[in-house]
C-alpha cells in the first residue's frame, strides 16, 4: 500500500513538473506585437545557449533582428506573414 501512494506521489509530482515546464509556442509576430515579453525571452535565451533552438528563443530573435533593422522590416515581414 506505502509503494502504491510512493508511485502515485512520484507520479503526480513529475506530472505537475512537466505542465510547469511546457510554454506556449509564440511566433515573431507575437512577439513583435509584445515588445517587453520578447526582450525577456530574448535575453533568457541569450544567457542559456542550449535553449537557442527552441521555437520561442527562434521567434524571440527573429524578432530581435526585425526591431533592429526598423519599422520597415517589421511591415514587410508583417505583410509577408499574414
Amino acid at each position: 500500500m506505502i509503494k502504491a501512494i510512493q508511485k502515485l506521489t512520484l507520479a503526480a509530482t513529475a506530472t505537475l513538473l512537466l505542465a510547469a515546464c511546457s510554454e506556449t509556442t509564440k511566433t515573431a509576430d507575437y512577439y513583435l506585437k509584445n515588445t517587453h515579453e520578447q526582450a525577456v525571452v530574448y535575453t533568457q535565451c541569450q544567457q542559456r545557449p542550449e535553449t537557442l533552438e527552441t521555437p520561442n528563443c527562434i521567434a524571440a530573435s527573429k524578432a530581435e533582428e526585425l526591431i533592429t533593422q526598423g519599422v520597415d522590416a517589421i511591415k514587410k515581414y508583417q505583410a509577408e506573414n499574414k
